[in-house]
């Protein structure tokens, strides 16, 4: 499949998908006006020439597939449109990761959201779902193929999203490869190797040949008669241990290697024991006939007219840090209703990293307690509504998660911008006479957070413009897992 083939496909589905969503036909005559005017809640709403932007957010994780469908979506709207991609396709995503931006006109990205996504949480999914039984296999000789079990009109996508994951297709469709099956044979009214020699004849040495067996019998008389591909139907591990000897040997007697497929009724739990049965090829329609879709959401903030001029609305900026292994690192508007999204993506990424359950609670409240403390005295809380809280008003969590064999390492680091001296926060988490102020919440509150950790760090914040508080902990291998 070429990269043609693969930006066609792209073309005909968005360009199908956009006309369920538009109620008209779409075809490269269609001009962007025409398809943005058709969207009855938009045109009205949505202010004649706002620019907007959209960031496209890992909430779970899996492997990523089908950013130029996601381009191909919003360019059709806008031409004028730019994608910034982060993460390429069959790259591993974790929850917290951007996987790309895009900015270009607000009418346009709110039509093009719905198609964008559904497509690539489509392919995603079989992207995520591929790679799973991949791994699962590795190590063994068998390789995991694809089916023709794939969504109408999706399967040059499909198929490309379990290359991505890792995997190999197999024929595309009736007219690249033949696959005997036994309807053929009962239907042709002549034995196995009979269909085969006639087949042969008909495609020449250049096509694959692949013919199905229900039992040894039909699986020896497909190698007799020329198969590529013997394809071992419903077969139990234990049946093809002791057949794949057999098919090659009568392979080598006819002087061309056959390559041995299982097929049908394989699952996550018979996997492993199949791939080591010494077949070669496992092939699985669940890769694509039923690959649940990868979690991922669409965050839009807009430029709108405010007092004469534009005004970005506060947003977040959410990445897992690739130049440092182990690293969520947030920049956040200083309110509490983002402090709760980070408290939640922390979560999730955590338990990624593989932090132990009653770990993740620990650094969860830790978290809590340190946004909340940001936002509090951070110079955020005098902003009553989201549009009015100033974008230079932030706050910053990063969180570092290192789960080794025998330790396990974590912190929590969180900026604000509301001032403040180091010293005056350490007596509060370290008071002189051991014992806090009761009349003083924030400094009860920072030195029962301090009892749950082994040290609360305090430091001036990178930017200057207020404290950085940073919770460590360390644990040995008892408590790790």
């Amino acid at each position: 499949m070429t990269d043609p083939d693969l930006q066609t496909a792209i073309d005909d589905l968005v360009r199908r998908a956009l006309a369920e969503d538009l109620g008209l036909p779409v075809t490269s005559e269609t001009s962007a006006a025409e398809l943005v005017q058709r969207d009855l809640t938009t045109r009205t709403a949505v202010p004649e020439g706002a620019r907007g932007r959209a960031t496209l957010v890992a909430k779970e994780s899996g492997v990523f597939a089908g950013g130029g469908a996601f381009e191909r979506a919003l360019q059709l709207l806008d031409p004028t449109s730019e994608v910034e991609a982060r993460i390429a396709d069959g790259d591993l995503v974790v929850p917290g990761d951007i996987v790309l931006t895009a900015n270009g006109d607000a009418r346009a990205l709110l039509v093009a959201e719905r198609t964008a996504l559904n497509i690539v949480q489509r392919m995603s999914g079989v992207a995520s779902r591929t790679r799973r039984v991949v791994d699962m296999v590795h190590g063994t000789p068998a390789r995991i193929l694809d089916t023709r079990k794939t969504t109408p009109g999706m399967r040059t996508l499909d198929k490309y999203a379990v290359r991505v994951g890792g995997g190999t297709n197999h024929r595309i469709g009736l007219f690249d490869e033949v696959m005997v099956k036994e309807n053929h044979v009962e239907l042709a009214g002549r034995s196995i190797e009979e269909v085969l020699v006639d087949i042969r004849g008909d495609v020449g040495n250049e096509v694959t040949i692949t013919c199905e067996a229900r039992d040894a019998a039909e699986a020896e008389a497909a190698v007799r008669g020329g198969a590529d591909v013997v394809l071992l139907d419903n077969m139990t591990a234990g049946v093809m241990a002791g057949l794949c000897p057999r098919l090659r040997e009568l392979a080598s007697e006819r002087g061309r290697p056959v390559q041995v497929e299982a097929s049908g009724g394989i699952t996550e739990d018979t996997l492993v024991e199949v791939a080591r049965s010494g077949v070669d090829r496992i092939s699985m329609g669940a890769l694509t006939h039923s690959a649940p879709a990868l979690d991922l959401s669409l965050e839009l903030e807009f430029q709108r007219p405010a007092d004469g001029g534009e005004r970005r609305a506060a947003s977040a900026v959410v990445q897992r840090r690739r130049d440092e292994p182990g690293t969520l690192d947030l920049d956040l508007p200083a309110n509490h209703a983002h402090g709760r999204m980070a408290r939640r993506i922390a979560r999730q990424f955590v338990e990624s990293a593989g932090l132990a359950e009653a770990e993740r609670e620990t650094l969860e409240f830790v978290v809590g307690e340190l946004l909340d403390n940001a936002v509090d005295h951070g110079g955020g809380e005098s902003a009553r509504e989201l549009e009015d809280l100033a974008s230079d008003i932030r706050m910053r969590l990063v969180v570092r998660v290192d789960v080794g064999p025998s330790s396990t390492r974590w912190s929590v680091r969180v900026e604000d911008q509301g001032g403040g001296e180091p010293s005056a926060v350490r007596e509060m988490i370290e008071p002189a006479d051991g014992i806090p102020d009761l009349e003083d919440e924030r400094g009860r509150g920072f030195f029962l957070l301090a009892q749950m950790v082994d040290g609360i760090d305090v430091e001036p914040s990178i930017d200057g413009k207020g404290l950085a508080l940073e919770a460590h902990r360390t644990l040995d291998g008892r408590y790790a897992g």
